[in-house]
């Protein structure tokens, strides 16, 4: 069984946990307020800025070439096709984002534990961080993709990106970059980072209910 298996398997109950937050299941049954959504806009927008600085570093403190490649494409795709995504969504939403001082704290705290994670633990928390990140929206973008009523419009068209070929193979070269991290680095270490970035990833979608 690869290493990334095994934490896979040993985080399924948070991963699971993750997969029942109120905006996964509103945003696939087609529910999801116009309210919501813009304050989601702007959080998540915050957010994959991030998530490109943590591809940079990892491509700076990646072990080999086929690594660097990796990360420099991932974080091409966040820069560009991402970007490009916010800037027409949040024209095209009929209301602006309204997050008080506290929700805005909360949903933060995404961007802080996974940043934080990445000082205490270089690149393979960068991999483990992101790798629970890019799990959770594979999986609950391509079953509202397939199964859910998503809502036309931007709402589907964001669900559609985290649901296609391109963006599964993007988590499952995490999943080999997981599967390479040295032995040095402990299981138990692992399954830490992936779940507290879950835990993470659950307060932050619940910010925009704040």
């Amino acid at each position: 069984m690869t290493r990334s298996r095994r934490l896979l398997d040993a985080c399924a109950p948070a991963l699971d946990r993750a997969l029942e937050m109120r905006f996964v299941r509103e945003v696939a049954d087609g529910t999801v307020g116009d309210a919501a959504y813009a304050d989601y806009l702007e959080i998540e927008a915050a957010f994959v800025e991030t998530a490109a600085r943590l591809h940079g570093l990892a491509a700076w403190d990646a072990p080999g070439w086929t690594a660097i490649g990796r990360n420099a494409r991932a974080a091409y795709a966040l820069v560009t096709g991402q970007a490009d995504y916010f800037e027409a969504a949040r024209a095209a939403w009929p209301v602006p984002a309204r997050l008080d001082r506290d929700a805005a704290r909360g949903a933060g705290g995404l961007s802080r534990y996974a940043l934080d994670a990445a000082r205490e633990g270089g690149y393979p928390a960068v991999m483990t961080v992101l790798f629970a990140a890019e799990t959770l929206y594979l999986t609950w973008c391509s079953r509202a993709h397939r199964e859910g009523r998503v809502r036309p419009g931007p709402i589907a068209d964001w669900v559609a990106l985290h649901a296609d070929e391109a963006f599964r193979a993007g988590v499952d070269a995490l999943a080999r970059e997981v599967d390479g991290l040295p032995e040095t680095v402990p299981d138990e270490r692992l399954e830490r980072w992936f779940t507290g970035m879950l835990d993470a990833e659950i307060a932050f979608h619940d910010a925009v209910y704040a």
